[in-house]
């Protein structure tokens, strides 16, 4: 399947600036957050930013009673050492090393800064894990406003094989079409929309421009999962979320971070992720 250039008629229009234009990258302990730097520099936009954020989670050190201050320094020095592998990576315009929640610290960059893209890495737990004990892709995807990128291993900085998009008809879907098709154009790779046939769907969805669609019997998640690999760069709308409200939400992003195998790119519900030809 060979992407097609023509989004249709439904397809929102686009932006004045490339939705990946200002990217934040969170690095932590994990390679999957290196992981999500090179994938952040193969989708930021031609002349986009990108900005490598560190914690330095102190409060962690507490826990080693008389020994906090040399824990402290420690994570210090383990986050300072991360940066460094991730500029290695990716080129970026600045780097933070901060103390506090990487998240928190995260989403106060994104308000300030109107950040489009967030990437972090995938935590090596399944949804019910997330669900249970957190982490900071299951933090970025419920409090951060923004698109979000949850990174896995598979690709970058070579770009995605395919990129396979989710639509049911919904607003959110239709953005994520649009994106995925410019995304598509612009990185020169094929781009696969599934439609779940186990869902309640409207089946004009068909006839406008879709021939080259995969349908699925079952529900959109599976299908997304089914057309995707390790290679594949799965975009999904993601809902604007309410703070304080329950985590995940059934969302399809939420779901489909942990059902695939391979980076998830949740697009936020808002203007800004209406083009992504930078």
């Amino acid at each position: 399947m060979h992407a097609h250039t023509s989004t249709g008629g439904d397809a929102p229009a686009a932006g004045r600036e490339g939705v990946f234009e200002r990217v934040l990258v969170g690095i932590d302990s994990t390679d999957e957050s290196l992981v999500a730097a090179a994938q952040a520099g193969v989708l930021r936009a031609p002349a986009g930013s990108i900005v490598l954020l560190a914690a330095v989670e102190r409060h962690l050190a507490a826990q080693a009673g008389l020994l906090a201050t040399q824990a402290a320094d420690d994570l210090a020095a383990s986050a300072s050492t991360e940066l460094d592998r991730a500029r290695e990576l990716v080129d970026a315009e600045d780097v933070v090393l901060a103390s506090g929640s990487l998240v928190k610290l995260l989403r106060s960059r994104c308000e300030r800064s109107h950040v489009t893209l967030i990437a972090v890495g995938v935590r090596p737990h399944r949804r019910l894990g997330a669900l249970t004990f957190g982490g900071h892709d299951a933090e970025a995807l419920h409090d951060l406003d923004c698109s979000v990128l949850i990174a896995r291993p598979g690709w970058g900085p070579a770009k995605p094989q395919r990129i396979v998009v989710g639509v049911d008809g919904s607003h959110e879907s239709l953005t994520a079409e649009h994106v995925a098709r410019a995304l598509a154009r612009r990185l020169g790779c094929d781009v696969v929309p599934v439609i779940g046939l186990g869902e309640d769907v409207d089946l004009q969805l068909l006839r406008r421009e879709r021939d080259h669609a995969l349908l699925h019997p079952g529900s959109l998640v599976d299908g997304v999962v089914a057309a995707s690999s390790p290679r594949s760069l799965v975009v999904v709308g993601r809902a604007r979320q309410l703070r304080g409200g329950r985590r995940w939400g059934g969302g399809l992003a939420a779901r489909a971070v942990y059902a695939a195998k391979c980076s998830v790119l949740g697009l936020a519900d808002g203007g800004e992720a209406r083009s992504a030809d930078g």
